[in-house]
């Protein structure tokens, strides 16, 4: 069966926001280590690391969520799952892929405003100078990467069944 060219990008896109993303987390990891190290041992803590850690922590969770939005692994309540019919059941989840996408296009326009607002004014990070505009930046630009892997499942079947699936993967483990 053939990949939908949309599936691919978007497995591509995905692949590349999780590791930029894991390159934030480790970035931070190391930043925060190596500060409490030197202010522990020299008393002389990295300049800029609580900016730094902040800056990462936009990339690692604007382009981290990518992942679970193109797996479906968002958090999901499935208490109607077990009462409706498996039919009703992908009817629900295709209709849950949906409202994900336009609650995550939504929440993009919403980052629009902000980040115009700190381009005119200027506003910038206290200790490094870093410029906020740059880091709304990389947010937006990470949420319309998770728009697009959003995107992937819209076009992917629906499993016949959550319950099966559910109970299939824990029985392999």
């Amino acid at each position: 069966m053939a990949v939908p060219p949309l599936e691919n990008f978007a497995e591509r896109l995905k692949t590349a926001q999780v590791r930029l993303a894991m390159i934030a987390l480790v970035v931070m990891m190391l930043t925060t280590c190596v500060d409490v190290t030197l202010r522990f041992l020299f008393n002389r803590p990295i300049r800029g690391a609580y900016d730094i850690v902040e800056a990462c922590l936009v990339v690692f969770v604007f382009h981290g969520m990518s992942a679970s939005f193109f797996a479906r692994k968002n958090i999901v309540i499935d208490v109607i799952d077990s009462l409706v019919s498996p039919r009703l059941e992908r009817v629900l989840v295709r209709l849950s892929d949906i409202v994900s996408v336009a609650l995550l296009v939504l929440v993009t326009a919403a980052m629009i405003a902000p980040a115009l607002q700190a381009h005119d004014y200027g506003d910038r990070k206290l200790e490094l100078g870093l410029q906020l505009w740059v880091l709304w930046v990389f947010a937006i630009v990470g949420l319309i990467g998770t728009v697009l892997c959003a995107l992937g499942p819209l076009f992917r079947p629906v499993p016949a069944s959550r319950r099966i699936a559910h109970a299939e993967s824990e029985n392999s483990t």
